[in-house]
């Protein structure tokens, strides 16, 4: 997320002819006007440069809407003193007195419109003086492919005023030879800087060459930070030296205001010129300089260096004197920065061969024939074969026969375009195995747009189901490919250009820093999304914590996540970087380890990949997941409360009709039994199915008891061959020792009745049943929940019926859900052996074969022998009455209560009815002797049952309590609490026995099973 560096690297073919004004447009900053970077301008822009200074008259182009000018050295000599100021300027604001006369002109040419003007009307030009240069002007518009006009080219015919006239023939030999002298001299000079690497030995050369050729005391060139002027090397003859850092104060306000001005700053006599104080003159004659030029150079609008060339004694210093000099400057100021270049770039290769070993992707060049010429770390891994082997082969070597000829084909569309040609196909390793693999193939160019080579880069897709999504963004990230990486040095980058193009091209953000966080080398994508979310961009040589030091909370984010990997973490991540004011992504960066020749840490370098949408689609799934877990939810609702709706108004017809002819006065004793019976089996049909929902639900109030698991099976395996019938063998298999489960009895009973009533109707009423018992039996993962090592005890039901087809197997646990027909089952019989066996800490499970049989096997927790088992319920009996015993009533229901109370008076006990359980502790009051028993329903508005029972336990511990409830969750949690319980719907003569067993003093200790 941090930038490049943009200092030149070689010179565009386009600037080859251009003279001391290539030198001028290649240093001059075109990043801060809208042309931009030098690198960047259009190919018609640059076609039009490169004809420009290779033409034999003044020719300028005016280029944009904001009519920037660019010029030849023949024009720069018509513009004199306003050169090099006019470059990249506005025309018009250059042309300065003329402009207005020459603005109909260019507007009329951007019309489209070619302008020629007459040598019979010449146009005043250049400096504007009375006998200045006139120029006839030629402007031709330049348009795009769309024809809009983009820019003018212009040219000039120098017309001479007379003054000039009749200087001409003195003037023109003279002038061509020094013209030619000083052309000769500077071209001799650059050849002598290019291969100087040393910024001190460049000054060394260029001041001791200048020196010589004016006969100058002393030549320097001078750095320029802030208000200190840096000498370091310079060429002196018969003065003292002045290496070391200087004021820029002592020059005095008005030579420096002079040096703003200009770029050329010339003075003959220092003694005689105003512009200097006394203290100015006498700490120039301290240094021996008694008239000089400065040269002041600029980048943009920043004054960064100064060529300074000085005389021991008054001189006139020539035009063609201060031209030299400062195309001197220029040359020099060029050759150092071109030096400090190809130093750093050489420091920023050096980590981007290590990032390109390191990458996280397999990296491979080839040549035109596919032939691979170098591969990476991470190709050889995909491949598994070793670079050396690699290098002895070609890509069609490596790929499966069944995809060479689209490999082929992807190869021959990337030689022809400039794109990006992407495919998936599969390669071959040296084991015969073939690994998928996406490559995407990119057309690697040198810089005169000659074929180089072919970039493959190359992800694994191995894991292709399980990584779709990772995959889509892997090909997405490693497609785009940036723009070349032109700041080169010419012959001596070929391999480097490899490293830097891969770095620079990919949409995949990669920054290198040093251990005090200082960047090595960053690419664009990096760069702009550092803009983007911090507002700053970086560049190579900036310092991470520097750039963000007036942002604290970003500043130690980045010092705490750089600071692992700089530590020697490497790691991958995922984290949310940037101002929330600008924008914050979600980013996955993975940090890999500098080292040097020795081994040792010199930084560390990151991956970076933006993963916000892919976290955001990870939650939007996250949500449609869990909104359609509601919606199941709901549907499964709707199914319980359709199939309870539908039940209950059958049993509700019956108990309706039954009720409307037992009204009927004429109505005959059978018939009037028959309709009694037909109402009271009804509601204990009802009971059954509230209890079959409840078991399901697993919120029915068990009474759970310790009894021995193989004793019930034999007992009600007598039972279960009348409930089969005859043609339905029943076989048990049970083992002699003891095995103790603590559950509900009557819960356990019905479920074996449940399973075995499946059974015999998967049988068609013929074959079957085994019942076996296995003690001390692990319980096994069923439908995805955990297992146990506990012991349990396992009671399988096994038949040799049809058996159930697989699709019906995840259903057949739900409420209603029944393959048999109409009328002949509810769908409730197993939902009330799974809720049942849940409740009792265990489970069921199911395992079927088609036309083999099915096995349901149930398990549920074994007991320690010293839990003794519950003796036999008490058999039903005729209610005993009693004899005038004070019950408290405690129930909300108006109609309930009044029933109750009812009852109790027909059996012979002396009821008093509270609504509530408030109102029932008033009525006890402080000592509870009031009444003999308190019979309370558990579910009421405010205190419940059981909290009143136990708060009479704690007041009045000698009053027996009895509770009463079709369903609480309290009693569904933990029994009865040790209360004595009895069901709804109850009879007349359930309560009485319960009663009676309550009251009864020889039973008061213990709580008391439901008879029912």
């Amino acid at each position: 997320m941090h930038g490049r560096s943009d200092a030149p690297i070689c010179d565009p073919a386009f600037l080859a002819d251009g003279g001391a004004m290539a030198v001028l447009l290649r240093a001059h900053d075109w990043d801060s006007t809208p042309l931009g970077a030098l690198f960047a301008w259009p190919e018609s822009l640059t076609t039009l440069v490169g004809v420009m200074f290779g033409a034999n008259r003044p020719t300028f182009i005016l280029w944009g809407p904001e009519r920037r000018l660019l010029y030849n050295d023949l024009y720069a000599e018509i513009l004199g003193d306003r050169h090099p100021a006019a470059l990249g300027r506005d025309c018009l604001a250059v042309w300065g007195g003329v402009g207005a006369g020459l603005a109909p002109l260019v507007d009329r040419a951007y019309a489209g419109r070619p302008v020629h003007t007459a040598e019979g009307e010449p146009l005043l030009h250049g400096d504007g003086g009375a006998d200045a240069a006139r120029v006839a002007l030629s402007l031709v518009p330049v348009r795009d492919t769309a024809g809009r006009v983009t820019g003018l080219v212009g040219t000039c015919t120098a017309i001479a005023g007379q003054a000039a006239a009749a200087r001409r023939p003195r003037e023109t030999e003279a002038s061509r030879r020094d013209n030619e002298e000083r052309q000769s001299f500077l071209l001799d000079l650059s050849d002598t800087l290019r291969p100087l690497t040393a910024s001190a030995e460049i000054v060394a050369v260029a001041s001791r060459r200048l020196g010589e050729r004016v006969g100058a005391s002393r030549v320097f060139y001078a750095e320029i930070a802030g208000s200190l002027m840096k000498v370091e090397r310079e060429y002196v003859r018969g003065v003292g030296s002045i290496v070391g850092e200087h004021s820029l104060a002592a020059f005095g306000p008005d030579l420096l205001a002079a040096y703003r001005d200009g770029t050329v700053v010339a003075v003959e006599d220092v003694a005689a010129d105003p512009r200097f104080s006394e203290a100015a003159r006498a700490g120039l004659g301290s240094r021996e300089v008694a008239a000089f030029v400065d040269v002041v150079l600029f980048r943009g609008a920043e004054w960064v260096s100064l060529l300074a060339v000085q005389s021991a004694v008054p001189r006139a210093w020539t035009t063609a004197e201060g031209n030299l000099i400062r195309d001197v400057g220029e040359r020099v100021k060029a050759a150092i920065e071109r030096a400090r270049a190809e130093a750093a770039l050489r420091k920023s290769e050096e980590h981007l061969a290590a990032i390109f070993a390191g990458a996280s992707v397999g990296l491979s060049e080839v040549d035109a024939a596919g032939r691979f010429l170098r591969v990476n770390t991470e190709l050889c891994r995909i491949l598994g074969r070793p670079a050396e082997a690699l290098l002895r082969l070609g890509v069609a070597d490596v790929t499966d026969p069944a995809d060479r000829a689209p490999s082929a084909a992807a190869l021959a569309r990337a030689l022809e375009t400039d794109r990006d040609v992407t495919l998936d196909k599969r390669y071959l390793r040296p084991d015969g195995s073939a690994i998928w693999a996406s490559s995407s193939i990119r057309r690697l160019d040198d810089a005169d747009g000659r074929l180089k080579s072919l970039l493959i880069v190359t992800a694994d897709l191995s894991r292709r189901k399980e990584a779709e999504t990772r995959l889509a963004e892997s090909e997405r990230r490693l497609q785009d490919l940036n723009e070349t990486l032109e700041l080169q040095v010419s012959e001596r980058t070929a391999e480097r250009n490899l490293f830097a193009t891969i770095v620079e091209r990919t949409d995949i953000m990669v920054m290198a820093a040093d251990l005090d966080y200082n960047i090595l080398a960053i690419n664009k994508a990096n760069a702009d999304e550092f803009a983007r979310i911090y507002g700053v961009r970086p560049k190579v040589g900036d310092n991470m914590l520097d750039l963000l030091a007036d942002q604290p909370e970003h500043q130690a984010q980045v010092r705490a996540v750089w600071g692992r990997g700089l530590a020697g973490e490497e790691i991958t991540l995922v984290e949310a970087f940037g101002d929330a004011g600008r924008a914050r992504p979600s980013y996955e960066i993975s940090f890999r380890t500098l080292r040097d020749a020795r081994g040792a840490r010199t930084g560390c370098y990151q991956f970076v990949m933006d993963v916000t949408e892919r976290l955001r689609g990870q939650a939007e799934l996250a949500q449609a997941q869990e909104a359609l877990r509601q919606s199941q939810k709901l549907e499964a609702v709707g199914q319980l409360t359709g199939g309870v709706a539908h039940d209950f108004n059958n049993l509700l017809t019956i108990i309706r009709s039954s009720a409307d002819f037992l009204r009927r006065p004429d109505l005959p004793e059978v018939r009037k039994r028959r309709y009694l019976d037909a109402v009271s089996e009804t509601v204990e049909r009802a009971a059954k199915l509230t209890g079959q929902l409840l078991a399901f639900a697993r919120r029915q109030a068990l009474k759970p008891e310790v009894f021995d698991v193989g004793q019930r099976v034999r007992a009600i395996a007598d039972m279960l061959d009348t409930l089969t019938g005859a043609r339905v063998q029943v076989v048990t298999e049970v083992p002699e020792a003891t095995c103790l489960v603590r559950a509900d009895v009557s819960q356990f009973e019905t479920a074996l009745v449940n399973m075995a009533v499946n059974a015999r109707d998967a049988m068609d009423g013929e074959g079957t049943l085994t019942l076996r018992v296995t003690c001390g039996a692990a319980l096994p993962a069923i439908r995805g929940h955990a297992g146990s090592r506990k012991p349990f005890a396992a009671v399988s039901l096994i038949d040799t019926g049809t058996g159930i087809p697989p699709e019906q197997i995840g259903r057949i646990f739900e409420p209603f859900f029944t393959t048999k027909e109409v009328g002949k089952g509810t769908g409730l019989g197993l939902s009330q052996v799974f809720g049942f066996a849940k409740q009792s800490g265990g489970d069921v499970d199911v395992r079927s074969t088609l036309a083999a049989g099915t096995a349901f096997t149930l398990y549920l927790p074994e007991v320690a022998s010293e839990e003794r088992p519950a003796g036999d319920r008490l058999q039903d009996a005729l209610a005993p009455l009693g004899s005038g015993q004070r019950v408290l009533v405690v129930e909300d229901n108006v109609g309930v209560g009044q029933f109750a109370t009812q009852i109790l008076e027909d059996l012979g006990y002396r009821p008093t009815w509270a609504a509530n359980a408030e109102e029932a502790l008033e009525e006890l009051g402080r000592a509870g002797n009031r009444f003999d028993l308190v019979f309370s329903d558990v579910v009421m508005p405010g205190m419940g049952g059981v909290a009143l029972a136990q708060e009479l336990r704690r007041r009045a511990p000698q009053v027996p309590v009895v509770l009463t409830s079709g369903y609480s969750h309290v009693l569904a949690q933990s029994d009865a609490h040790d209360f004595t319980l009895l069901h709804k719907p109850y009879s007349a003569e359930q309560l009485g026995r319960i009663l009676h067993r309550a009251l009864d003093p020889r039973r008061k200790a213990g709580a008391l099973a439901d008879p029912s």
